[in-house]
């Protein structure tokens, strides 16, 4: 593929993970996992695309001859790599932040729980020291799934 084609290609996707990257960090900022578990393959499509066409011009890097056209959008291509690469700083801050918040959370549930023991702690008719069933059933601890995990 020559140079020239190449940089177009790198530039489209580096203009579109820019984009993605802006919603997915307004999305994550306003706590809408929705938006953000819908993006989610557009962007491990647009990265590998951008990881093939790195890859690409690194091997092609000391054959490559450019025109004044490709020389301008080499510095559009630098524009909006030094903007994408601030988007990924604070889009891996986010997300960082988000699995922590949701780890802890589960955390917190699996501990409450494993403590949450049903009965008095007292001796049944019978002998037993656990709960009967009816009794078991009545002070069940309730258990809600974060389906976003």
């Amino acid at each position: 593929m020559e140079a020239g084609k190449r940089i177009d290609d790198l530039l489209f996707i580096t203009e579109n993970l820019e984009q993605l990257l802006e919603q997915e960090n307004a999305a994550l900022r306003s706590k809408n996992l929705a938006v953000v578990r819908g993006l989610l393959d557009r962007k491990t499509t647009l990265s590998r695309a951008y990881e093939i066409r790195v890859f690409g011009m690194k091997q092609e890097q000391d054959r490559a001859e450019y025109d004044a056209d490709d020389l301008a959008n080499i510095e559009r291509l630098n524009d909006v790599g030094a903007r994408v690469a601030v988007l990924i700083v604070d889009n891996e801050k986010m997300l960082k932040v988000a699995l922590e918040v949701s780890r802890s959370y589960m955390a917190c549930v699996a501990d409450a729980a494993r403590q949450a023991v049903p009965g008095t702690g007292a001796y049944s008719p019978r002998g037993g020291a656990t709960a009967s069933t009816a009794a078991m059933k009545r002070q069940a601890p309730s258990l809600a799934l974060d389906e976003t995990l």
